[in-house]
């Protein structure tokens, strides 16, 4: 379908800040890397969950807004999107969201710590009975342990196997 000028240069916009929110999903997965410990798998799965989503997205977005066709100054208007919102506020995008997440975490590290105060006085309440029962049962697997590594020896012994310490 031909679109007219000011279709043009409105698509082109919408591109444009098609980008940015690109960028910005972008950001959220660095931020979700600095406030997390990641493997290289869960980097790997990340990136490719991220590669994906704005690929579809955009091909969705272009399908629906330029008619299925794909076109230069809407490909250049994405990257200048991107480059925008890198080059403006991706920074301090991270930076306030960084803080917001670790400020989240304390707040639910601390809601946990309080509601986990009954448990652990349940748990110093039972100590002492389950210390001495479990106390008890470490002493008797001790004892079986070593009566069953005198049984291998004398089975070895008796069959003739040889074994290999490591």
């Amino acid at each position: 379908m031909i679109l007219s000028m000011t279709g043009q240069a409105w698509l082109f916009l919408s591109t444009v800040i098609v980008g940015a929110a690109i960028g910005l999903f972008y950001d959220a997965f660095r931020v979700l890397r600095k406030t997390a410990r990641h493997n290289k798998l869960a980097v790997t799965l990340e990136d490719l969950f991220f590669w994906v989503t704005a690929t579809g997205l955009t091909f969705y977005y272009m399908l629906h807004r330029s008619y299925g066709e794909i076109r230069l100054f809407t490909l250049l208007g994405i990257a200048c999107g991107i480059l925008l919102y890198f080059a403006t506020v991706s920074r301090w995008v991270v930076v306030v969201l960084v803080a917001v997440v670790n400020y989240l975490k304390r707040v639910v590290t601390t809601v946990v710590r309080i509601l986990l105060v009954p448990l652990r006085l349940v748990a110093a309440w039972l100590s002492r009975p389950l210390g001495w029962l479990f106390g008890m049962t470490r002493k008797h697997a001790r004892r079986v342990k070593r009566y069953g590594k005198g049984k291998l020896r004398v089975a070895a012994r008796d069959f003739g196997i040889v074994r290999k310490k490591v």
